[in-house]
This record gives structure tokens, C-alpha cells and sequence, in this order.
């Protein structure tokens, strides 16, 4: 049976170059800063980083959803809408026959703390907020300058901020009766509905939730009944609006997330909790609970991590991506290999790893895969997994082994011409090495990495070396090894003389001809941790992603006796926990004046 969610490949590459997202979204304002100067308190929840949108950038969105916020499923994915809200709006849509052609906004871009309350209202909606004005560029760009057919304000602070928009553009609205606002300026293909807030339903009954949201539909109806070509369905839709609404939730597609991002998040319903004072988000398995509920846990490490290594362009804050160069990041594999990385591939499958003694939840999928470039490669390497950060990075080698080993690239004339893969694409820390050994002697497993590898080096004639990392790695690299490409072997991260072995295989790689990217290479290892480029990791992952050291744990479950097989935890470093808030623009300390 198909997934409802799509082809688990399918994934979002985040705004192109052409498109200006990027670069708008780079211009978000100092919501800390502005929270301090306006409230006096920390407003916003800034430690996990904003998350701007989900759905479509390249024009084709018919409907926006306008929401209030995004929470900590939100902050993991980098993508709005993706917990227990935004299941019930994608079941909405589905209802009106859009599965695709959509994009989910909010009216901040940081989630709030507590509720959305009267002392929030001018940062939100005076004009003269830059906030405000930056969400209606945001508004303007989506809606005006696109072809978008219906807004929806999803809750009070969505309606607000639209009624903001609407007032921006010389018209005027009621945030209870947005279907009846004067759009002004707004083209007059645009028609805009509210309904209430689903997670008002919390702690109570539905009942007026679902009341709403028929409201909406009937509306929706009659505009459609009124002009059959406003609101086309998608294709391959089909909807009947005279039929009852069932109030309901849908997963979102794989499509709306960055590749290798975990298959928990955006799965119908919320999967993570915030814990550790706003520094961790803790993600749970399809058998965990919410807050750990009935499990006894301990953390092996609270991940204070240090700042060695990190360095930003200025501008850069380390709790966004970055500002100075927004364009810096991997939109994700070829929609061939991405199929083939998933196991998806006929013929290539993954095999089934629990029956291989893997004994973290099947869950948690695979998709940390990977990390680098398909094309113009001069070393591809193998190598085991060193941490659990991969999970929340989405990329492979992400923690303090692979920014050890970033070193090691740079030292070899490498700053973009590598790829990297996974040895095993699930978590398997916890196993035995002669457990680890028996996975990568599958013949499924072989195979897939054969073929893999094939492909990559029959796209990329200049490759010098296959680079082997770890014990797993260097068992499986003869097997899968195109003919002729010359393996480097080294010794994993920690292990006993990994230095001397990685500095034997840098000297190795000197004696070899291939193309460099980096100028006069030393061939010497660095002492010290480098940071992963953000050129390697998904849209709208946070500066401090891929720095640090180890940021992602597998939290011991105390009545199993050893590691949880249903919890991880992603931890923000100390150092930049610890961060005084960025003073403001002169033209922001000026709205921020005006506004208290």
C-alpha cells in the first residue's frame, strides 16, 4: 500500500538562489533583542533557532496557512506546522482538495513563551514593529507576488497578523469576520477565512473547534460555487466540500522536509518535548511517550560541548543559520540516489535491521545517510557512525568525530569535493563490534553500498581513494569498492592511535594526484576540532549545528539497564546558552523606543 506521506525520497531543497527567500529570510529581525527591549523579559524561545515556512517557495502555493508559532517538533525539523497543528491543517487541505500546491507561514518566526497575550501585541502588530513589517514582506512575497487563491489564519495571533497585512495594503478587516475584510490593494483573486486554534482543544471538547472549521469549508464552498476556476484541486485530488467535515489529522509528506530529516517529525501528531531549561528538545519513538511518561531515564552527558572550532561571518548568530551567506547549504541528493540512499531502490533494499539485533526503535527510520557533494568529488569516504547527532542533523558524520575529521579534509585539499556515507544508517552505538561486523556482512547491505558507490564513481571520474573510517567501515570498503579505487584505511575517532592513524593516511593521500579546493595544503592533522561547512547540512539549520562536539545522546533506560531504545536528546551548547542577547539596529532600538 502507498505511504500516504509520499516516496520517503521526496524531499524539500529549501528556496533556490533566484528565488529571494533566502535572502528575506536572513533579514529577520532581532526577535531577542526586541523581546528585551520592548517587554523587558525574554519573549521568545531563540535556543533551537526560527523555522520559516513549510510547503511550497517557487510560486506555485494556492494557500496559505498563517499560524501563530512553531514548537520544539518545529524547531528539529527547521519547517513550521509540522507537529499536532499542522496535522490538522494538512488534513484540512486535503479536505479542499490542495495536497501540494501550499505554503505554511507564521506570525513569529521564534516560538513564544506562554501564550500569545496583550503585552505581545505591539511587537506582533504595530506597524511600526520590525517584526510586523518583516512578516508582511514575508506576507507580500507568498501572497501578492504569487498566485496564492485563500489565506488561512489558523488561531488569534494568526488573524491579528493578518488583519495587520490587510491594514498594511490601505484595507481593513475584523479579525472575527476575516471572509468580510476589504483587502484593499491586495489582488481580488485573494479571499481570506479564519478558524479557530486547534490546540485550543487541549483541555476540553472539539466541539467548537469543529463547528469552525465547517464554518470555513461552507465559505470555501460558496467562493468555489462563484467562480469554478479560483480554487482548482490539485492533481489527482478530488473533493466533494457539500459533504460533512470530518475533523481529523493527516501526516505531512516527506516533500515538506529536508532530506534525511527523521521520519518521527511530521508523522500526525507532536513527537518531541522541551526539557533541560529550553537547551534540549528530547525526540521519542513510536513507542515513547511524551515528557518520557512512565520511563526512568539518565542522561550519559548534559553535551556542554565548548566553542573550539566554531567560526561565523559577521552578522551570523549561532542560534540561526546563517545571515552573511543564506545560500550556504545542501539542497539534498539526486532524486536517484536519493531513492537508492533510502533503501527504496528496486533490488537495493535495506535489510530488516531489527532483526539484525539493531534494538533502536524502527521509528526513527534511516536518512542521516550522507554529507557532501555528488559531483566534481575527489575522495569519497566510508564511515561508521561516532554519535546520535546524525538523527538531528540530518547528515552523516555531524558530531565531534566528524568535525575532527573535517580537519582532516581540509588538511588533504578538501573543502567541498568529498562525499561521505554511513556505514549503517541506523543507530547501532550500543552494539557489539562483532554485532556491527555482521550487519555490514549482509548481502543487502553490501549490495546497496556496491551500487552506490558504482554510481558515484562512474559520475565522478577524477576520484582518488576510497577513505575507510572505523572498524564497520574497513571491514565492508573491499566489498564495496569500485575496481581499481584505492582504499585508505583509518581508525575511528577515540579509538586507540586514531591520530597517528589518520595522520599515516594524510600522508598517504600526498603521494596521490586528485583535484583540490583549498590552497597549499598542509597534509598535516589539526590539533583541535574544526566545524562542519554549512554548505554540508540542510535549510535552516542553526549556526551551532555541527559545531561544538557531541550534541545528540541516547539517554540510558534504567529498568532496561542500558541504552533507551525510544529516546534521544538534541542539547544546545552551554557556551551559546550562555549568550547575552544581540544588541539591536539603531533603526530597531527606534522602533523598540517608539514601541514601549
Amino acid at each position: 500500500m502507498a505511504d500516504v506521506r509520499g516516496d520517503p525520497w521526496e524531499h524539500d531543497p529549501g528556496p533556490t538562489d533566484a528565488s529571494g527567500w533566502a535572502a528575506l529570510f536572513a533579514e529577520t529581525p532581532n526577535y531577542r533583542g526586541l523581546g528585551m527591549a520592548v517587554l523587558g523579559r525574554e519573549a521568545f524561545r531563540w535556543h533551537h533557532g526560527p523555522m520559516f515556512y513549510r510547503g511550497r517557495l517557487d510560486g506555485s502555493a494556492k494557500v496559505v496557512i498563517v499560524g501563530q508559532e512553531g514548537a520544539q517538533d518545529e524547531s528539529l525539523a527547521h519547517r513550521s506546522f509540522t507537529g499536532g497543528t499542522g496535522a490538522r491543517m494538512q488534513h484540512f487541505l486535503r479536505f479542499i482538495g490542495i495536497d501540494r500546491s501550499y505554503l505554511f507561514l507564521n506570525s513569529f518566526i521564534y516560538p513564544i513563551f506562554g501564550q500569545y497575550t496583550a503585552d505581545l501585541r505591539p511587537l506582533a502588530q504595530d506597524p511600526r514593529s520590525p517584526i510586523a513589517q518583516h512578516r508582511n514582506r514575508i506576507f507580500d512575497k507568498a501572497i501578492v507576488d504569487g498566485d496564492v487563491r485563500l489565506v488561512v489564519a489558523v488561531g488569534t495571533a494568526a488573524k491579528e497578523s493578518v488583519v495587520t497585512w490587510i491594514q498594511a495594503h490601505g484595507g481593513s478587516a475584523q479579525s472575527d469576520a476575516l471572509h468580510n475584510a476589504n483587502l484593499g490593494s491586495i489582488p481580488n483573486r485573494v479571499r481570506v477565512v479564519g478558524v479557530l486554534h486547534p490546540g485550543g482543544a487541549a483541555g476540553g471538547s472539539t466541539a467548537a473547534i469543529k463547528a469552525d472549521f465547517q464554518r470555513a469549508v461552507n465559505r470555501i464552498r460558496g467562493w468555489v460555487a462563484d467562480d469554478a476556476g479560483w480554487l482548482p484541486a490539485d492533481p489527482g485530488m478530488t473533493r466533494n466540500l457539500s459533504t460533512a467535515y470530518p475533523y481529523s489529522s493527516a501526516a505531512i509528506p516527506y516533500r515538506d522536509f529536508p532530506f534525511g530529516t527523521c521520519p518521527r517529525l511530521g508523522r500526525g501528531g507532536t513527537s518531541s518535548n522541551r526539557s533541560d531549561n529550553q537547551r534540549a528538545i528530547r525526540l521519542f519513538s513510536a513507542a515513547g511517550k511524551y515528557n518520557a511518561k512512565g520511563a526512568h531515564l539518565s542522561d550519559p552527558s548534559t553535551a556542554t560541548g565548548s566553542s573550539q572550532g566554531y567560526d561565523d561571518d559577521p552578522g551570523d548568530l549561532p542560534y540561526e543559520p546563517p545571515r552573511a551567506n543564506p545560500r550556504s547549504f545542501d539542497p539534498g541528493p539526486p532524486a536517484d540516489l536519493g531513492r537508492l540512499l533510502m533503501g527504496a531502490e528496486p533490488g537495493f533494499s535495506w535489510p530488516d535491521f531489527a532483526a539484525l539485533g539493531v534494538r533502536s526503535h524502527q521509528s526513527f527510520g534511516v536518512g542521516p545517510i550522507y554529507r557532501g557533494r555528488f559531483r566534481q568529488l575527489s575522495l569519497v569516504v566510508l564511515a561508521d557512525q561516532a554519535s546520535q547527532d546524525d538523527v538531528f542533523s540530518g547528515r552523516a558524520q555531524s558530531g565531534e568525530a566528524g568535525q575532527q575529521f573535517q580537519g582532516f579534509l581540509r588538511a588533504s585539499g578538501l573543502s567541498q569535493r568529498y562525499l561521505i556515507f554511513r556505514s549503517i544508517p541506523v543507530d547501532t552505538l550500543d552494539l557489539t563490534a562483532a554485532a556491527r561486523n555482521a550487519i555490514v556482512d549482509n548481502a543487502k547491505v553490501r549490495a546497496l553500498h556496491g551500487e552506490l558507490l558504482r554510481r558515484i564513481a562512474a559520475a565522478n571520474g577524477g576520484l582518488a581513494a576510497l577513505v575507510a573510517v572505523g572498524t564497520a567501515a574497513r571491514r565492508l570498503a573491499p566489498h564495496v569498492a569500485p575496481a581499481g579505487l584505492p582504499i585508505v584505511e583509518l581508525a575511528a575517532h577515540g579509538g586507540s592511535g586514531w591520530a597517528a592513524s589518520w595522520q599515516a593516511g594524510l600522508t598517504n593521500l600526498a603521494a596521490r594526484n586528485y583535484a583540490k579546493d583549498v590552497t597549499n595544503p598542509t597534509f598535516a592533522l589539526p590539533a583541535t576540532r574544526s566545524q562542519l561547512p554549512r554548505i554540508d547540512l540542510p535549510y535552516g539549520t542553526t549556526r551551532w549545528i555541527g559545531t561544538s562536539g557531541d550534541r545528540g545522546i541516547r539517554p540510558r533506560d534504567l529498568d532496561l539497564g542500558g541504552p533507551s531504545p525510544d529516546y534521544l536528546k538534541l542539547f544546545l551548547p552551554s557556551w551559546v546558552a550562555a549568550l547575552a542577547a544581540a544588541p539591536l539596529t539603531a533603526a530597531e532600538q527606534q522602533a523598540a523606543d517608539q514601541l514601549t
